[in-house]
């Protein structure tokens, strides 16, 4: 096998002081950066038992054994005050995240709009909700794949916080029959959805393989 060609730097780059970045500038950068974003679209619920959806893209793997995912919650802009998925994960202790597919880009977009504490995105967007296995928060009907999860540990960002980094152990998993593939998951069925900078998104596109070296 050929040695992997690597691209090297440019000769010229524009060099960034971070320190010099406003807020707006250094969200701008990282979310460009980092893609595509796997997106966790999180059902929580409220000590009222109103359920909550929202979408989040700082989402990712920690670890196989225990099976945890992270996710990174910003804070309100305007009052540095948690997150209603945030605060419904710490005062519950449980969640589901499902990860969406191409067909419900509409709906996680219109899920990220500011809704009331008191009000349910799933009422609201019509999203179809089923009883969870493990959990209280319930699944969205129409997603393939769920994770039924518990709180694991909670992380506050900054000083001042302005963002706070939640640990989910998965207790659960809820796969759609026709996403299995020989005992995987494979991308194709999901059409998973995942975020770029600004206001695109992306799905899958040529996947190839590389075996690791032994």
């Amino acid at each position: 096998m050929p040695p992997l060609m690597l691209n090297r730097l440019r000769a010229t780059s524009m060099e960034l002081t971070i320190s010099a970045l406003s807020p707006d500038e250094k969200y701008a950068l990282i979310s460009d950066c980092v893609v595509p974003r796997p997106i966790a679209w999180i059902n929580s619920q409220n000590m009222a038992g109103i359920v909550n959806v929202a979408p989040f893209s700082y989402f990712n793997i920690v670890s196989n054994e225990p099976m945890i995912v992270s996710v990174s919650i910003n804070r309100r802009h305007d009052n540095a005050m948690l997150k209603d998925t945030a605060r419904n994960i710490l005062q519950t202790g449980e969640c589901v995240v499902h990860l969406p597919s191409r067909g419900h880009a509409p709906q996680v977009n219109a899920s990220a709009a500011a809704f009331a504490p008191n009000e349910s995105e799933a009422t609201a967007l019509g999203l179809a909700l089923i009883p969870s296995i493990a959990v209280k928060p319930p699944r969205l009907a129409d997603c393939g794949v769920a994770l039924e999860c518990r709180l694991h540990m909670h992380i506050e960002v900054g000083d001042p916080v302005v963002a706070d980094l939640i640990l989910l152990e998965v207790v659960h998993l809820g796969v759609a029959d026709d996403l299995m593939v020989d005992g995987r998951i494979h991308p194709e069925p999901l059409d998973p959805l995942s975020r770029l900078g600004g206001p695109d998104y992306a799905v899958v596109g040529e996947r190839f393989v590389i075996q690791r070296q032994k």
